[in-house]
């Protein structure tokens, strides 16, 4: 996936095989995505695929976001963002190069 930026910054989304290293988050739980603040990255399983890729994307992006804009970097906050944000919309249906899907609704290009 392409490059966004938020806020200023350029962060990366990935793709890793399910089950990588990669994907284990901070407290060492196993997840199907995780958002790297340190080194700017959301990766995310190659497995989590439509529609609930977008739900994910848009989840993860939520935290960057968060993070980019100094509030806390929780489940709340990225929740929040990730059912209200056109910013989010917008971000993860510019890297899907489609539209993306939330709970019927089917929002951006």
């Amino acid at each position: 996936m392409k490059p966004i930026v938020l806020n200023g910054n350029v962060w990366r989304v990935i793709r890793v095989m399910p089950g990588d290293p990669y994907l284990v988050d901070r407290t060492g739980i196993p997840r199907i995505a995780v958002t790297d603040v340190a080194n700017k990255m959301i990766g995310i399983s190659w497995d989590v695929l439509p529609p609930l890729l977008d739900r994910v994307l848009l989840h993860e992006i939520g935290h960057a976001l968060t993070w980019e804009y100094g509030f806390p970097v929780n489940e709340g906050s990225a929740q929040l963002i990730e059912g209200h944000s056109i910013e989010a919309v917008a971000l993860a249906s510019g890297l899907l190069g489609r539209p993306v899907c939330v709970g019927g609704r089917c929002l951006g290009s």
